[in-house]
């Protein structure tokens, strides 16, 4: 698990989530956003690399319902998520719809997931 700005001329930040995430990695994943956010000006798009997570259990899952909508009331404009499995996509795709996040875009790679938003 890591959060990072990404060295480029748009305020992107990067999220990597690996493995089985607990709902203490979302809390400080939270915590470095908000210093990260703060810093570009509370404007951003977030992108996250999923592509060697396996799952979230069922506490970091309602804690990622909470994350999301973290995320769009410290300004995130728009994420773009690399998805590895299937059932990361499916967990995903309902977490997404638990948080009304509706600017959420998935991609096969990470490469495509970062291209799309130095559009």
């Amino acid at each position: 698990m890591s959060v990072r700005r990404l060295d480029s001329t748009k305020p992107i930040i990067e999220i990597v989530w690996e493995g089985i995430v607990s709902p203490e990695q979302v809390d400080q994943v939270n915590a470095e956003m908000e210093k990260i956010a703060s810093q570009l000006g509370n404007s951003f798009d977030v992108l996250v690399d999923m592509t060697h997570m396996k799952a979230f259990p069922q506490d970091t899952k309602e804690k990622i319902v909470d994350h999301q909508k973290r995320l769009k009331d410290m300004g995130m404009k728009r994420a773009s998520v690399a998805v590895g499995g299937a059932i990361a996509k499916m967990q995903l795709n309902r977490i997404s719809k638990e948080s009304e996040h509706q600017t959420e875009f998935q991609w096969e790679t990470y490469d495509e997931a970062l291209a799309f938003l130095l559009k």
